[in-house]
C-alpha cells in the first residue's frame, strides 16, 4: 500500500492478518481515525465498523496511531509497505 492510498481511505489489512474474515481498516483524514471493519468469515461482507484508534501522525513511509486502555496510551506504527490492500471478491 502506498501512502496515497492510506490517505485517501482504501481498506487494508495488517501483513499477517490475511485469512478470511480478518477484520479490515480504513483511515478516515478528515476526523484524524482509524477505522476497524469487522468482517464475515463467509462473505467477507462487513458485519460492523468500529472505531480503532486516533492517528497522531502520517508520516513518508510510515504513521503513529494511539489509543487509551485502563488509562494506559497505547501507541503503534506501522509501515505502508505492511499493510495489504483489502480486495473484494478474491
Amino acid at each position: 500500500m502506498t501512502r496515497e492510498q492510506f490517505i485517501s481511505g482504501v481498506a487494508f489489512r495488517v501483513g499477517f492478518l490475511t485469512y478470511k474474515g480478518a477484520n479490515t481498516f480504513t483511515y478516515n483524514a478528515k476526523d484524524n481515525y482509524m477505522l476497524k471493519q469487522t468482517r464475515s468469515s463467509i462473505d467477507e461482507r462487513v458485519v460492523c465498523d468500529d472505531y480503532c484508534c486516533n492517528v497522531s501522525k502520517v508520516g513518508r513511509v510510515w504513521f503513529v496511531g494511539f489509543t487509551h486502555v485502563m488509562g494506559t496510551r497505547v501507541v503503534v506504527r506501522y509501515k505502508f509497505e505492511d499493510l495489504v490492500i483489502f480486495e473484494e471478491g478474491v
